[in-house]
């Protein structure tokens, strides 16, 4: 990567070739000055805050705001997913990534660590806003992006391994941005996940149980060659502070009315993960080339 003289790492850690793609066109972008730029006209100001916003026009959902991102943020400073860190930096060491994607990045917390980790460049999206200014504090090295998993704004090929962890995937433009054999390692939660709070909030949840682990490795499956499955769990003690953080950032409490829950009894909490790893299969290289 070429730093020109006197620009500022906010921007000019977006001066790489052959990476970014316009979500309007799909067009090549490149940086010129603060702005990324296809040959079609379309422009995109990185932010002197060190994230671009590449979203189209789709904005975030009501529920994944700032409050919550904040909570989590606190939660995982705290060490709650130290474990699951560990996992994620286990399982992408099985290559020598260079470039990797962290899709739904959410506030950075992976995506941070990994650049140390790994010694590699990160790229990391997520569709709020909120969520990646958070992620964007501190000068963060990570290539910072507002960015929809639809139409993931990177061009094809170019990514060595994607995290996806506890986000949504999109397994055909995961396909798309990786290289010929490169690594996507998805962490979802395993059963135990948040038990005891589960346990509390038993009568208020539409679904009870996550989704069983066979179900999402089928659909992993389809799109790659899923060759190792690994499992973590630990279970830590919860102060007032961080029970107040855990309810404020957790999607499985959307919907319930938080309030009426006897919450005083959470004092410890069960965060289990389970890592899907896998490879890119030869047919959905040729299919994204096509």
């Amino acid at each position: 990567m070429r730093y020109d003289k006197g620009m500022k790492t906010c921007y000019a850690k977006f001066d790489v070739s052959g990476v970014f793609r316009c979500p309007l066109c799909m067009a090549p972008l490149t940086l010129s000055g603060q702005s990324l730029l296809c040959a079609n006209g379309h422009c995109f100001d990185v932010s002197a805050k060190g994230y671009v916003n590449l979203a189209a026009g789709r904005g975030q959902s009501v529920k994944y705001d700032k409050a919550l991102f904040e909570s989590r943020g606190a939660l995982l400073r705290d060490g709650f997913y130290a474990h699951v860190l560990d996992a994620v930096t286990g399982a992408l060491a099985l290559d020598v990534p260079r470039r990797v994607l962290d899709a739904g990045c959410g506030e950075g917390y992976y995506a941070r660590a990994l650049t140390q980790r790994l010694g590699a460049e990160l790229y990391a999206f997520d569709l709020s806003r909120d969520a990646v200014m958070l992620a964007a504090r501190g000068g963060s090295l990570v290539r910072l992006m507002v960015a929809d998993m639809t139409n993931i704004p990177l061009q094809t090929g170019t990514m060595d391994a994607v995290l996806d962890a506890f986000s949504p995937a999109h397994y055909g433009e995961y396909a798309r941005v990786l290289k010929p054999g490169g690594l996507l390692v998805k962490v979802i939660p395993a059963p135990e996940h948040l038990l005891e709070l589960r346990r509390i909030a038993k009568g208020q949840l539409s679904r009870e149980a996550y989704e069983s682990g066979r179900d999402v490795e089928a659909h992993f499956s389809l799109h790659f060659h899923l060759f190792e499955t690994r499992e973590i769990a630990r279970t830590l003690p919860l102060d007032t502070v961080q029970r107040a953080h855990l309810v404020r950032m957790t999607p499985l409490l959307f919907g319930v009315d938080a309030a009426s829950l006897p919450l005083e009894s959470l004092n410890e909490i069960t965060i289990a993960a389970r890592l899907l790893i896998g490879r890119v299969q030869p047919e959905a290289c040729e299919t994204t080339a096509k």
